[in-house]
């Protein structure tokens, strides 16, 4: 699955420093790793198919910055990133209610945008999915690609799974630098994982360490979920801070 978080930022790094002299935009790919220890790795792909078919809310932390939301396999969808972008702080805000009830909200500085407005807009004038895929997408925290990606994965106590991971692939939960690739080295195929479930067998948290590198020191980036199997609530705004998109919207969400 692709890494709509990586690409938001990369897009939106842009953006902010449009008048800055220059920016480094940021992508990341998917793909599938070898495959571990049968018994944690089955455990895992189980927990990952169950949350596919249930609501949930999540919290990732992760390089890119923070991302909170919810997810309805029904089709309702929220999510939220703040990040910064040379020391700008910034966030960008996403609604699918249904149908074609769609919202976006950004901070982001660009002419013909108000930040203190949520912009309805018409899904079949965006063209471009880089930035509305961090809300539409129906795997925000790439959980299938983390599975995936894991290498052994070893069943223990108290519901936790541990192993390997493969941080190469890039993503939310990798490295696409090819610099801190390369000082990682073999280290970067085998990063460790700490997956928790709850009592029922379902993904409560994942930790996936990136190890120390060139001076750049340890790190853990992690995905939190709650709320599993209960209704989603959207915050859906108020009909005074809506505004129908204008062409300043769709030039920046078709960016």
């Amino acid at each position: 699955m692709k890494a709509f978080t990586g690409v938001v930022v990369g897009l939106l790094v842009v953006l902010v420093l449009a008048g800055c002299g220059g920016a480094a935009p940021r992508s990341g790919s998917t793909s599938a790793a070898a495959s571990g220890g049968p018994a944690g790795k089955d455990v895992l792909v189980g927990a990952v198919k169950a949350l596919q078919a249930t609501t949930y809310g999540y919290t990732m932390k992760i390089d890119n910055g923070t991302v909170t939301g919810v997810v309805d396999p029904a089709g309702k969808r929220q999510a939220r990133l703040d990040s910064v972008a040379s020391g700008v702080k910034f966030s960008l805000e996403g609604i699918v209610v249904g149908g074609g009830e769609r919202y976006f909200r950004t901070s982001i500085p660009a002419a013909g945008v108000n930040a203190k407005k949520w912009y309805r807009f018409d899904r079949t004038k965006v063209n471009h999915t880089e930035i509305i895929g961090l809300f539409e997408t129906d795997d925000p925290t790439s959980s299938k690609d983390f599975a995936a990606r894991v290498g052994e994965a070893h069943m223990g106590d108290e519901g936790k799974i541990t192993g390997t991971y493969d941080l190469t692939r890039g993503g939310d939960l990798g490295l696409a630098d090819r610099a801190d690739l390369a000082a990682l080295g073999a280290r970067a195929k085998a990063a460790p994982f700490v997956v928790t479930l709850d009592a029922q067998g379902r993904l409560a948290s994942v930790k996936v360490t990136v190890p120390e590198y060139a001076g750049t020191a340890q790190r853990t980036l992690t995905v939190d979920y709650r709320d599993l199997g209960k209704p989603v609530q959207l915050t859906v705004p108020k009909p005074a801070e809506i505004a129908q998109a204008n062409a300043a919207v769709y030039n920046l969400l078709n960016n």
